[in-house]
């Protein structure tokens, strides 16, 4: 969708558009999160891809990009999260067949059997069976000896 608006704007990298779809679909997601923006202003997660509209402003950047975000983000979030969860609804949205092939993880062997504990590479007792070392004593300990003077 990202691309199909770039066209229409002229627009050839679309990383900063599609960070800030990233930030408003978390955003809505996260909408009891607190947030702090350079230490002056605090605000809820939801209000965070206006935040970073207006400062893109005050920068003097083009605000177009952070619209297409804020836009595809929206398009997002409602296609996947609300109007699935609205009576009749259903998921718009699904993973293609390749991808899931490509990226899901393989089933697990069910003939698999792993190597008894006694028989595992590694496995050193890390402090079992060393005496204590000579050094400073703790805190608690200098604190009883000092009781004890008394």
């Amino acid at each position: 969708m990202q691309q199909i608006i770039a066209l229409f704007v002229n627009l050839v990298f679309l990383g900063q558009a599609f960070t800030i779809m990233l930030v408003y679909v978390w955003s809505r997601r996260n909408p009891y999160i607190r947030m702090n923006f350079f230490g002056l202003m605090n605000f809820q997660a939801p209000y965070l891809p206006w935040v970073l509209l207006g400062f893109s402003v005050l920068l003097g950047n083009p605000i177009i990009v952070d619209f297409i975000g804020i836009a595809v983000g929206h398009v997002y979030y409602f296609l996947e999260d609300v109007f699935p969860s609205q009576p009749g609804g259903f998921k718009l949205l699904r993973t293609p067949g390749f991808l899931k092939t490509i990226l899901d993880p393989a089933a697990e062997d069910p003939n698999y059997n792993p190597l008894p504990e006694e028989e595992r590479p590694g496995g050193f007792e890390w402090g079992d069976g060393q005496a204590p070392q000579e050094g400073p004593a703790s805190r608690e300990e200098q604190e009883e000896g000092d009781n004890q003077e008394r």
